[in-house]
């Protein structure tokens, strides 16, 4: 562990005084070093700023620049993976149904990618990426039985929900108590089926009264 006298700035604070823009680096590039990093590590646990400024090649002063704190730099990181989603242009399709399936293949693909889990799980992502998908969800769920509002928590909600649980090792923890331990007096869970994410989403947009058109 490094000593006081080594240690970063005060994340949260920042320092005291905001210096004009450097030629040689940019937020973007702060951006981008910050991506690599968590690609790499996969978590943004043990991550400091110094890390981030290392990889842009500034010191980590420089960095307050154009961020105020290593935390926004990961919201941002963050938001901008949700802006990979591209969730506007799904508003228009013909069928609702189809639209949400895609946006979640969409989400999926994003959760593979390392580091994205570990940003979500942070802290609210509050941007205009974010609320362009909040935006996009509610308005194909607008004629849902429910609230959109209601609508869009409850698909968020799966999708995070189960893709952390998962990332985070629930399932296969307990296939491997299945395995090697008798769970006679537990016999659904030592019988339960593989669990099928395509059956969950049709589940949730059956019970939105979502309905593919190209059923009809």
């Amino acid at each position: 562990m490094n000593s006081p006298a080594h240690s970063a700035p005060a994340e949260q604070e920042g320092p005291p005084a905001r210096r004009g823009p450097r030629g040689d680096i940019s937020r973007e590039r702060i951006l981008r070093a910050a991506d690599a990093l968590l690609r790499e590590r996969g978590s943004l646990d043990g991550i400091a700023l110094r890390a981030v400024a290392a990889q842009v090649g500034v010191a980590a002063n420089a960095i307050y620049t154009y961020f105020p704190s290593l935390r926004a730099i990961w919201h941002d990181l963050g938001d901008e993976r949700l802006g990979a989603l591209h969730p506007a242009d799904l508003v228009d399709l013909p069928c609702r149904h189809c639209a949400l399936t895609l946006l979640s293949e969409r989400a999926r693909e994003m959760a593979e990618i390392p580091g994205t889990l570990s940003l979500l799980r942070a802290q609210p992502i509050l941007g205009p990426h974010s609320f362009r998908l909040s935006e996009t969800i509610m308005t194909l769920t607008a004629d849902a039985v429910v609230d959109p509002r209601d609508a869009h928590d409850l698909i968020v909600g799966w999708f995070y929900g189960s893709s952390v649980l998962s990332a985070e090792g629930w399932t296969r923890g307990t296939d491997r108590i299945r395995a090697d331990a008798d769970l006679a007096d537990f016999p659904r869970i030592a019988a339960r089926a593989e669990p099928r994410p395509a059956a969950q989403w049709e589940a949730i947009l059956r019970g939105l009264g979502i309905a593919c058109a190209r059923g009809a």
